[in-house]
C-alpha cells in the first residue's frame, strides 16, 4: 500500500474503496495459496489490532544505524551501533509509542505514524536529551 511522505503526495494514497479491494484480494490469495504469507503493509493494521511498528511487530534500522518505529516514521532516539537490538526495541520512544494510544488509534489512510508525525517527532526530540 502506498504511504505518502509529503502532504503533496497524500492524494496518491489509496482511498477506502481501494483499500477494501486490496484487502479482499489479499484474503482471496491467502485462501488460494495457504502456504504463502501475504501482507498488506501497512493495511493489515485492522487485522493486527493496530499498527505493528515500534517493536510491536517490527522496527526499522536506517543506513546510519538509527532504530526507527517504521520506514515511514523516520524518528529515532537510539542507534544500534551503540546499543543492542533489545535495548533499541525498549527505547523510550518505542515504549512511549507502544504504551500510548498512537499505534491503536483509528485513522484515515494507511499509516497512523505518518498522520501523527508531529507528535512522534516531538516524542523523539523529548527522548534525545534523556539517552
Amino acid at each position: 500500500e502506498y504511504v505518502p511522505v509529503t502532504d503533496e503526495s497524500r492524494t496518491l494514497a489509496p482511498g477506502d474503496e481501494e483499500r477494501d479491494f486490496l484487502r479482499s484480494e489479499i484474503d482471496r490469495l491467502r485462501v488460494e495459496c495457504p502456504d504463502m504469507v501475504f501482507l498488506s503493509f501497512p493495511g493489515d493494521e485492522k487485522s493486527s489490532g493496530g499498527c505493528i511498528a515500534a517493536g510491536r511487530g517490527f522496527f526499522h534500522i536506517n543506513s546510519h544505524g538509527s532504530a526507527e518505529p517504521c520506514p515511514f516514521s523516520p524518528y529515532s532516539d537510539t542507534n544500534v551501533r551503540d546499543s543492542s537490538l533489545c535495548e533499541a526495541m525498549n527505547s523510550r520512544l518505542f515504549a512511549s509509542l507502544r504504551n500510548g494510544d498512537y499505534l491503536m488509534e483509528d485513522h484515515d489512510g494507511g499509516c497512523i505514524l505518518y498522520e501523527k508525525r508531529d507528535q512522534v517527532a516531538a516524542l523523539a526530540a523529548d527522548r534525545e536529551g534523556m539517552t
